[in-house]
């Protein structure tokens, strides 16, 4: 699997009922989209506990990398563009993507950014994801779980979508999002 989020960052004052009637017109349109796992359709608003400002930022598990190229280069995305401008469109391999059949119950949605620090094997970090995974896997609250690593930064991120919110980590390196819909291929 391949991980895929951008972040649209949106001014203070942006109205975000905007981004909330947008999921709710066009996020059908990733239902059963070829190649794609999962889709979230994450949003922040400014002041909520753990949102730093405003923003769209939607994650996406991708089965196939032609799936995620068609997107990239499809219709949707070039709506998207128009919009908002062309965004940061980061990717990075899964090391694994979990959700449960009743995802479209997420409500909320925590996600990650560690750095992996130089001289420790990205083998030992990936068997602790595997830890956090079956640590978090078995409670009620968690619909889905991913971990992904980027090689080109060593940067992992994580991602769990629940039905309960989540608290701030006080320290800005989790990202506290509301979930509009998910989307599974």
């Amino acid at each position: 699997m391949i991980a895929m989020r951008y972040r649209i960052a949106l001014p203070a004052d942006y109205p975000m009922e905007i981004i909330e009637r947008r999921i709710a017109e066009r996020g059908h349109l990733t239902d059963g989209l070829p190649g794609l796992g999962l889709k979230a359709y994450l949003y922040s608003r400014a002041g909520e506990d753990g949102a730093v400002a405003n923003a769209y930022a939607p994650f996406y598990l991708w089965r196939t990398s032609e799936g995620m190229r068609d997107f990239l280069s499809g219709p949707g995305f070039a709506a998207l563009c128009g919009s908002f401008g062309r965004p940061v469109v980061e990717s990075a391999v899964a090391w694994f993507g979990e959700w449960k059949n009743d995802v479209a119950e997420a409500r909320y949605a925590a996600v990650e950014r560690l750095l992996l620090p130089a001289g420790e094997g990205v083998d030992a970090w990936r068997a602790v994801q595997e830890g956090w995974r079956e640590s978090l896997w078995n409670g009620d609250g968690e619909l889905a779980v991913a971990a992904t690593f980027d090689p080109a930064s060593w940067t992992l991120v994580r991602l769990r979508l629940s039905r309960h919110p989540f608290e701030s980590d006080g320290g800005g390196a989790r990202e506290l999002y509301r979930v509009g819909r998910v989307s599974l291929g």
